[in-house]
């Protein structure tokens, strides 16, 4: 019973087949119909659809019947003046309806062509028709890119620019803006192209190392009595093909792009052939003419705008995070840029190296994956830059070398997970380390020869009474002295003493028996005075804030262990010091930095655009001179704010500045504010008494405010 039930099912199944294959047939005879009417329409079926001819029809039946579809104009015919004489025509096939519907049984339909009229006699040809088959072009579905990521293996590749797209391209990204441009720079160049040049200059090197040997090896009374015109190596042309495989290597094109910039510098040197001595005197330099920027104070004090750097290509739209002189190369200027929102395929980060001498284009430029927070040049290495990215890595760039950084930091727990926005480089000349920092409190130590991990790791706390143990650092800042101790500011104001290591009475990390507090807002920058002169004036720092202020303090020693000021009374708390002077300005404070030479002349920008120049051995209420950068991006709706100055470590004639404009600035001030040799020992006297009678003044219990 089962039995005869299946069977029954599966007849079942057969007839549902069967209809369904017997429907399908009958809808395939419907589409031929109608493509047959449509073609009946036209006036062409009634030539084109014909009876399938019959195998058992003549040679010349069919012959007569390929030659009335055909015509006399086939390709294969020949007539006077036809390009095609000589030549065979293509075979003809001839379907049927029964043939494309595929009615005629199983074996495909084969006939023979007839021979070319008039042609070069050929091999017989036999085609066939198979079943016709559908095709549905359809797009393919997107596949989700996969996108795996370590933090432990960096396997970026370096970034390289986007090739040129079209000759004449207004978005053309080549390596360097300094690159010259060749006849065939702008298309790409295939496999064997490129290795057919590497061959031409091949062939030509071997030529050049022949006959510089064939020079060597004859003797110089042999070479004297041979003339030029007689030697076995003539002069001679170079060819088109030869000429443009040599001016496309990177070999002549890292030739030219480094004459050129010497030239450029030679050029750049101004001198005023017309300058009259007799009637300029000893004061003609000093008496000209004041420029954009310039200042109208006494001549000692003034301040002149004497360059600005500014690349079309790199620095638009990129603001400006640090700004440094060489100290080996003072007409050196480094600055590091955010990365550009307008054009996601440049890199992030950038660092240009500027030169006094050579306004057009940069001496340098280093990329980046990450946006570059801070930047500086080495001062035991002048080849070297170091840089702290938003991504937390610390780079290194060799001027020796190509853009890309020659060593980084990895991407792991043991170093920084967190924005990098302060490093410094402490120690001498045979053992140095980089000190970095980053927003989650934590601070590495680095060799300069291997970055793969640090060498010191600690990780900043909040003392108490805090609410939280998180830290959040913004800048730091080395006495010249002690590389073992420094200061850190936060993002809530607070200024705190920190130790490298372990010492007597403190451990390593913060010093929770001292805290600086004065600043009601992210302190943004910390500077110890240089201190080269008669008088130890290391202990004094500068604090830069938000919160519209500059503050100057006196630091206590690291062993120092004074009672004034005790929060609390008891001898745990902690000690908290207050500033001896407060410069409260108009507008945001981003930056400020002692002079190198002058003990009591110090520089700040503002997010006015301002540079202000103070001394207090002469003012403490306002400053001696102040100037603001020329517009030379013209985007002047942005070119408002100043965020990094730097200064001149050797003479501390030239400030540098940058702000959110990308434009680098560089002023030169007068002889009373920069220039070693017009230091007076009054002055750093004058700043010593200033800074004793305001320690008197705090001890008593009554604050300054610009002096008052």
């Amino acid at each position: 019973m089962e039995h005869s039930s299946t069977m029954q099912q599966r007849k079942e199944e057969i007839l549902a087949k069967k209809a369904k294959l017997a429907e399908l047939k009958r809808q395939r005879e419907l589409r031929q119909k109608e493509f047959t009417a449509s073609r009946q329409s036209i006036g062409e079926a009634s030539e084109l659809v014909q009876p399938t001819p019959n195998r058992a029809d003549t040679r010349r039946d069919l012959d007569t019947f390929i030659t009335s579809l055909v015509g006399e104009s086939r390709p294969g015919s020949t007539r006077p003046g036809s390009p095609a004489q000589g030549r065979g025509s293509r075979p003809t096939s001839v379907v049927s309806a029964g043939q494309l519907s595929g009615d005629n049984g199983d074996s495909p339909t084969t006939y023979t062509p007839a021979p070319p009229v008039g042609g070069i006699e050929r091999g017989m040809q036999t085609l066939s028709i198979g079943p016709l088959t559908t095709l549905y072009e359809t797009p393919s579905d997107p596949k989700p890119e996969v996108i795996t990521y370590s933090k432990g293996v960096q396997t970026a590749d370096p970034w390289s620019p986007p090739k040129q797209r079209s000759f004449g391209s207004d978005s053309e990204a080549e390596e360097s803006p300094t690159r010259v441009k060749t006849p065939r720079a702008n298309k790409r160049l295939s496999r064997r192209e490129r290795e057919r040049d590497e061959e031409l200059r091949q062939n030509l090197r071997r030529e050049i190392e022949e006959e510089l040997k064939a020079l060597q090896q004859t003797g110089p009374d042999t070479a004297a009595a041979v003339s030029a015109p007689q030697q076995n190596f003539p002069a001679r042309t170079l060819t088109n093909e030869e000429l443009n495989a040599v001016i496309s290597s990177e070999d002549f094109l890292e030739f030219v792009e480094r004459s050129s910039k010497v030239i450029e510098k030679a050029l750049d040197q101004e001198f005023d052939i017309l300058a009259d001595y007799a009637l300029g005197g000893m004061n003609g330099l000093d008496d000209e003419d004041e420029g954009y920027g310039s200042t109208g104070a006494k001549k000692g004090r003034r301040i002149k705008e004497i360059a600005q750097f500014w690349d079309e290509r790199w620095s638009k739209k990129r603001m400006i995070s640090d700004i440094g002189f060489s100290p080996k190369f003072p007409e050196l200027v480094l600055a590091s840029y955010t990365k550009n929102p307008s054009a996601p395929h440049d890199p992030d980060g950038l660092v240009q190296v500027w030169n006094l001498h050579m306004h057009d284009r940069p001496e340098y430029i280093f990329h980046a994956q990450s946006d570059i927070l801070t930047a500086k040049f080495s001062p035991f290495h002048p080849n070297l830059i170091i840089g702290g990215a938003y991504s937390g890595q610390v780079l290194l760039w060799d001027t020796r070398s190509k853009s890309g950084p020659v060593q980084k930091t990895p991407l792991t727990g043991n170093g920084h997970t967190h924005p990098v926005y302060s490093l410094d480089i402490v120690g001498t000349q045979n053992a140095n380390n980089i000190i970095s920092c980053s927003t989650d409190g934590v601070v590495c130590g680095w060799s300069i020869d291997m970055l793969s991990q640090p060498q010191e790791f600690l990780e900043l706390t909040s003392p108490t009474p805090a609410k939280t143990d998180d830290m959040a650092p913004t800048c730091i800042a080395f006495p010249h002295s002690d590389p073992t101790y420094f200061l850190a500011g936060t993002e809530e104001g607070s200024i705190y003493p920190c130790h490298r290591y372990d010492r007597a009475g403190a451990k390593a990390g913060v010093d929770a028996r001292v805290a600086y507090r004065g600043h009601a807002a992210p302190v943004m920058s910390l500077d110890f005075h240089p201190a080269r002169g008669q008088v130890d004036l290391g202990d004094l720092v500068l604090s830069s804030s938000v919160d519209w202020s500059v503050k100057l303090w006196k630091v206590r020693p690291p062993a120092a262990s004074s009672s004034t000021n005790l929060v609390g009374g008891s001898s745990g708390a902690v000690q908290v010091v207050e500033p001896l002077l407060d410069f409260s300005r108009e507008d945001l404070v981003y930056d400020a930095r002692w002079s190198p030479v002058k003990p009591g002349v110090f520089a700040l920008v503002d997010g006015a655009g301002s540079l202000e120049v103070w001394d207090i051995n002469v003012d403490v209420e306002v400053p001696v001179a102040k100037a603001s950068p020329s517009d030379k991006s013209g985007s002047r709706w942005m070119a408002r704010s100043l965020n990094r100055l730097a200064w001149e470590r050797s003479e501390g004639k030239r400030v540098a500045v940058g702000g959110m404009d990308g434009v680098v600035t560089v002023f030169e001030v007068g002889a009373d504010l920069g220039g070693a040799e017009g230091v007076r020992q009054e002055e750093w006297a004058g700043v010593k008494r200033l800074v004793a009678r305001l320690d008197a003044a705090a001890a008593g219990g009554t604050g300054l405010v610009n002096g008052r």
